[in-house]
């Protein structure tokens, strides 16, 4: 196949579903490792405390490139956000963390951690191979507001990914499904970034 005849037919797989948006979910099975505990777990639980408006979160937007710029994709960041974040803060507390939206229904917890992505963007990068592979890419933000048993804010961070790329590809069927993989991913490494900090923080100040 010639790059000319490549081009065209990548344009038309396109072009075909640039009037659509993709609708995604949160899977599971697309997320990252989460670590463990850098040492021992720090005694106690924490509360992944988040509100309805945070939970039903959906992003729908076009991608930052040329390719496939006619197409959107609507992904509940919200929801992938706080699933992983539970997942990755359970593993560093010996009581694991619970999921609260109304913090008088829970007690007992040594923390409470308020995730949310405060940046999101991704693309169809065609031209990082010279017009022969699309890479799919996003860039992530998450920040995260840490309270202690009293609800004092103790520590507030954003830890940011920068672009990330996914496997490039010649050709897919559901190029939105490969961003909504490599999102999963990167909130899966901020939240192990999250959890390392808040695990030392706690552990040198004691609390």
């Amino acid at each position: 196949m010639t790059k000319r005849i490549y081009l065209i037919l990548m344009a038309l797989a396109f072009a075909a579903i640039s009037a659509c948006t993709s609708t995604l979910q949160y899977n599971p099975q697309y997320e990252g490792r989460i670590l463990p505990a850098p040492g021992a777990q720090l005694a106690g639980r924490a509360v992944i405390f988040t509100t309805e408006a945070e939970d039903n979160y959906i992003y729908t937007g076009n991608p930052t490139s040329f390719t496939g710029g006619g197409t959107k994709i609507s992904i509940p960041l919200g929801l992938i956000t706080k699933e992983i974040s539970q997942n990755g803060f359970e593993r560093i507390f010996s009581d694991g963390a619970v999921l609260a939206r109304d913090l008088d229904a829970v007690s007992d917890y040594r923390v409470i951690v308020r995730p949310r992505i405060s940046n999101f963007s991704y693309a169809y990068n065609q031209l990082k191979n010279i017009g022969l592979l699309i890479t799919p890419q996003t860039q992530i933000s998450l920040s995260i507001e840490v309270l202690d048993s009293s609800r004092r804010v103790i520590h507030v961070n954003t830890f940011s990914s920068g672009v990330k790329d996914g496997d490039s590809y010649m050709m897919s069927g559901n190029p939105a499904d490969r961003i909504n993989r490599l999102a999963h991913e990167v909130i899966t490494e901020l939240v192990n970034q999250a959890t390392n900090e808040v695990y030392y923080l706690l552990q040198n100040q004691q609390l």
